[in-house]
């Protein structure tokens, strides 16, 4: 049966896409959370924080000089741990989620990823396969509309750039098969993806940034829509959390940054794919 958090949730603070004052951090509510939450629904929310730690593993793994986000579950030590060859047979894995051992005895093999972009990606198709073992609905569904929204936005990417898709998609699905295979404005998805037309809507969107926000706001929506009969339940909780994320992604974003942010989603989106030469920065073919 369901625990409810009535105190817990009637005490959170209003949040709106466009908080810019916040007088609360992600980091600061899961201290909090742990406090009041059962060890059940906390173990839960802890599984949201976990991206933050892929990317501190990751930049460990890869030796990139990146700032270390608090925001993980683990401690630098614990990194430290698992990503260190030579001690690494000594770990007690018992600590860490399930789907980390078969990722780091593939990282500390010889068949490792060559670099980090393949490495997330891998690491992040069984992120969202361990997100679907818990017997939580909302988790479950959650997990599959973060994976789909990313592979939809990944192949609308392919299909302007004319570039190929195997092997960048995240994970193995009829979503992904569709994704690979059909040339519909659509995929041949509206019918399994309510969310599809949305998507590739939004991705009409010339301003990156604005287009970045607008699907941000549909994560939003998905998330109220997903918990509006949900009151007091962790699913509430764990949707507070996931619309702090979003609040805080965008805290310090302003029109000046505006270029910046610009350049450094498409330099990401350059990661994933290999250009062809008449491509530039304009986000377009050489004139």
């Amino acid at each position: 049966m369901a625990t409810n958090y009535y105190y817990l949730i009637s005490g959170l603070p209003e949040l709106t896409p466009d908080d810019r004052k916040i007088s609360f951090t992600s980091i600061s509510l899961r201290a909090q959370l742990k406090e009041h939450l059962t060890e059940h629904d906390f173990k839960l929310v802890e599984l949201f924080y976990l991206p933050f730690d892929h990317n501190n593993l990751l930049d460990t793994f890869f030796g990139e000089q990146q700032k270390w986000d608090n925001r993980g579950n683990f401690t630098k030590e614990h990194i430290n741990e698992v990503t260190d060859k030579k001690h690494f047979d000594t770990v007690n894995l018992d600590q860490y989620p399930g789907y980390w051992k078969d990722f780091l005895d593939l990282m500390h093999s010889d068949c490792a990823p060559i670099d980090e972009v393949a490495a997330s990606r891998l690491l992040s198709a069984k992120y969202y396969d361990y997100l679907e073992t818990f017997d939580n609905e909302f988790v479950s569904k959650v997990a599959r509309y973060q994976k789909n929204v990313a592979n939809i936005i990944t192949a609308l990417n392919a299909r302007n750039f004319g570039l190929d898709l195997e092997g960048n998609l995240v994970g193995h699905d009829e979503v992904v098969d569709a994704l690979k295979k059909s040339q519909a404005c659509d995929f041949g998805l509206s019918s399994a993806l309510e969310y599809i037309d949305d998507i590739t809507q939004i991705y009409e969107i010339e301003n990156i940034t604005e287009r970045e926000r607008k699907i941000d706001l549909h994560k939003w929506k998905y998330l109220e829509d997903l918990t509006f009969f949900n009151y007091f339940t962790v699913e509430k909780v764990i949707a507070f959390l996931l619309k702090l994320f979003i609040v805080e992604r965008w805290y310090h974003l302003d029109e000046e940054k505006g270029k910046e942010t610009f350049e450094e989603i498409f330099n990401e989106i350059k990661s994933e794919f290999k250009f062809p030469e008449e491509y530039t920065l304009t986000y377009g073919k050489k004139r």
